[in-house]
């Protein structure tokens, strides 16, 4: 709620929601979820946390045509996308049953989980195309004919951490859009 005010930057809650909020995840729910299935027999690992990952952006990375390549070799949101979790937005972003404005983690495991259903066909089903996320970018980084482009967001995001060191994020692609709390199209039941 506290990113929806300004248009122009992060609230500090989102900030503060971004950074510690992601390492609460990591460090006590991710952590404790990892303990759990080791203590049930399974092998466990969460790609977030591994010393292998890595992400690339303007440097040091590979390149893509035409310039370069925002990646990294593991994606959350890829992640949940794969099992079944939402689908991607204009943003890029992922949006779940419970909106695009989240956190998410991950873990491989050798234990047998049941796959969950996926009720989507495409990926970026649940994406009405509204232009909201458009409206909503300060930094002009997402079009309805192309979606995000990254340079300008990641020199947006670069702002941020000049004017919040540590802290650093945006969001607003993610806040006062339809899909900020659920997906659109869902019913609201019982008031929530």
């Amino acid at each position: 709620m506290s990113n929806r005010a300004d248009k122009a930057l992060p609230s500090q809650e989102w900030l503060i929601g971004r950074i510690e909020g992601q390492q609460l995840i990591q460090n006590l729910l991710c952590e404790a979820l990892m303990e759990a299935l080791r203590r049930s027999g399974g092998s466990v690992n969460a790609p977030m946390l591994d010393q292998r990952f890595r992400s690339w952006s303007d440097a040091g990375g590979p390149e893509e045509p035409g310039g370069p390549a925002f990646t990294s070799n593991w994606s959350e949101r890829h992640t949940a996308y794969a099992c079944g979790l939402g689908s991607f937005g204009l943003s890029r972003g992922i949006i779940t049953e419970k909106g695009m404005a989240g956190r998410l983690f991950s873990v491989i495991t050798t234990q047998a989980v049941a796959p969950s259903p996926r009720p989507y066909t495409d990926r970026y089903e649940y994406c009405t195309q509204c232009g909201a996320c458009v409206r909503r970018c300060p930094d002009r980084a997402i079009t309805l004919e192309k979606g995000k482009n990254h340079p300008p967001c990641a020199a947006f995001l670069d702002h941020t951490r000049e004017l919040f060191s540590p802290r650093y994020g945006c969001g607003k692609c993610q806040t006062a859009v339809p899909c900020e709390s659920r997906r659109p199209g869902l019913k609201i039941e019982n008031g929530k």
